[in-house]
């Protein structure tokens, strides 16, 4: 993201940058032509005067001009010709009385009776040699350039002179270095405010959205079911925040479903193995009891075979209701397997749980029956009980043993408890 509001901000800064260049370039080169023009008028000005005054000829009149005006720095050909090209007075008097190097120029300008202007590159500075014209003056073209003015002077309504100029831009290439260095920073300014404000916007609008969901997600995934993406707008963020909550209750109704037993409610053995082992993690940890007990209805095949599935599935139903009401809010009951249960009570000792099973032991008969013309034909439990670390030290071990210990009490005639110790402990109850 940060990539990406540098490069938009990049554009848009050298977007503005190089416009602004153009425009403040386009400003410098008017006002240039404008000072070059001016100057060209003025001498033509004077010119014009001279030839009013009695005697005086065009090569005098050449001559007390370029004495005024050709000694200027930015000056750097000047030439004062007949009307057929024969330079009169130069800056460089050698050219005089010589035909002009841009004859065929000279009498253009006296053909059409106008100016003509035109712009030449150098390839060294005050070096006319090798000179290449130019369409146009380009802010981004740091060559030597020179402004070449060629204009007939009328006197008396004719043309009788021709001014022939190579004036220098190295003024204006000044300007422009500054234009171009400025527009740099302009440049530079631009996209690191545009940056900065992009990605901030980016920031809030797409990324932190974004991240939250990504935050949300990984907690649900970790177990965190209760958590639910914000929902902070309406617009299309919000939606999917919303739709992202949707499909959170989705998933955790269907994996709600898949541990779940849809009989009695109870988690099933997929959920009573992770549960287990993080009860044995906290137990281990903070040096805490645990005791885990399995319970398996007597005879109940009996029971489907002598009155239909129908009754052994409110059997098993009347079973969870009557051990749910023996059981604290912070034990745990799941349905490990037809009508085998397995209970967890947690920070509770192997003689508490012995006592818990008991009263559960006892109880059974009248709580959990089958009722035919007015008799209750009691049902009973044999139940396995083993603790933490004793019986066993993870999930498996410790189930295993609840196990054996719950084949003890059907072996020992059904419908008790028994309490099996693993390892080397001698067996007990």
């Amino acid at each position: 993201m940060l990539a990406f509001s540098v490069a938009s901000s990049l554009v848009l800064g050298t977007a503005l940058g190089v416009a602004w260049l153009y425009f403040q370039a386009g400003t410098t080169t008017n006002e240039t032509k404008l000072d070059n023009q001016t100057r060209v008028n003025e001498i033509k000005t004077i010119l014009a005067d001279e030839f009013r005054e009695a005697d005086m000829t065009p090569k005098h009149a050449a001559e007390h001009v370029g004495r005024a005006f050709f000694y200027g720095k930015d000056v750097m050909k000047a030439e004062l010709t007949a009307s057929d090209g024969l330079v009169l007075a130069a800056k460089d008097e050698k050219a005089e009385n010589r035909p002009a190097g841009d004859a065929a120029e000279i009498r253009e300008s006296v053909r059409l009776k106008q100016g003509l202007t035109s712009y030449w590159a150098l390839r060294r500075p005050g070096d006319l040699k090798g000179k290449v014209r130019l369409s146009g003056l380009s802010p981004f073209d740091m060559r030597p350039r020179v402004q070449e003015f060629t204009a007939p002077v009328d006197i008396d309504g004719r043309p009788t002179l021709v001014l022939h100029l190579y004036l220098s831009l190295g003024r204006f290439g000044s300007s422009q270095r500054a234009l171009v260095f400025l527009a740099g920073l302009i440049v530079i300014n631009i996209t690191l405010a545009s940056a900065a404000l992009t990605f901030f916007g980016l920031d809030k609008l797409i990324y932190k959205p974004i991240l939250a969901l990504d935050e949300a997600a990984e907690r649900i995934t970790a177990g965190d079911t209760n958590l639910r993406a914000a929902v902070n707008s309406e617009d299309e963020f919000g939606e999917l925040a919303r739709r992202f909550n949707t499909m959170a209750d989705s998933l955790i109704f269907a994996r709600f479903q898949a541990d779940t037993d849809s009989l009695t409610g109870l988690f099933n053995y997929r959920h009573l193995h992770n549960y287990l082992a993080s009860q044995i993690a906290l137990a281990q940890r903070y040096g805490r009891e645990l005791t885990v007990a399995m319970l398996d209805i007597d005879h109940f095949k009996n029971v489907n075979d002598l009155y239909g599935h129908p009754t052994g599935d409110d059997v098993l139903r009347m079973t969870v209701g009557f051990i749910k009401s023996q059981l604290r809010q912070v034990d745990y009951m799941a349905r490990y397997g037809g009508e085998e249960f397995v209970i967890v009570l947690p920070e509770t000792g192997s003689e508490e749980g012995l006592r818990v099973m008991g009263r559960i032991l006892a109880g059974f008969p009248d709580n959990v029956y089958v009722e035919r013309m007015g008799i209750k034909n009691p049902v009973f439990v044999s139940i396995g009980v083993a603790d933490f670390p004793y019986c066993g030290e993870d999930a498996n071990n410790l189930v295993a043993a609840a196990d054996l210990a719950l084949l003890l009490s059907k072996r020992r005639g059904r419908n008790q408890v028994s309490y099996f110790r693993s390892m080397d402990h001698k067996k007990a109850g």
